[in-house]
């Protein structure tokens, strides 16, 4: 018999205690764009029939345009990391974002620079959203 991974242990654990949870796919009632995938279309119409404010992990460049234009709160993979790490949650953001690009998940070298000054500069590195729902 196999075990489980640690990572399988971890979303079981935030699926128990309520901090995640699987849902079934809604039903479309808001006009998105056909050119995003269906996984974007689906996180971005399960947002918008939510009551409560989601935070949106996109780093589709249509989908992050298309959310915004929806007022909904959206956040890039590489600055939920290095917002991680000023909060010390992690140790290093750029260490986990090499192992994502060496799994084949790319993050722009631009908006690595971007967020690495911003980390430098706590004054002006703001929460890591970029848009909130009204």
């Amino acid at each position: 018999m196999r075990s489980q991974s640690t990572d399988a242990v971890l979303i079981k654990q935030a699926l128990e205690s309520g901090w995640l949870k699987c849902v079934d796919n809604p039903v479309f009632t808001h006009p998105l764009s056909r050119s995003l995938g269906f996984g974007e279309q689906t996180s971005i119409e399960l947002a918008l029939q939510t009551a409560n404010k989601t935070l949106l992990i996109m780093d589709d460049a249509l989908a992050h345009k298309q959310a915004l234009r929806k007022q909904l709160i959206i956040v890039g993979t590489a600055a939920l990391l290095f917002d991680a790490q000023r909060k010390g949650l992690i140790a290093d953001a750029e260490t986990l974002i090499a192992e994502l690009n060496q799994a084949g998940y790319r993050i722009s070298a631009v908006v690595i620079a971007q967020l690495k000054k911003a980390a430098h500069e706590p004054q002006r590195f703001s929460p890591t959203i970029t848009a909130s729902r009204q």
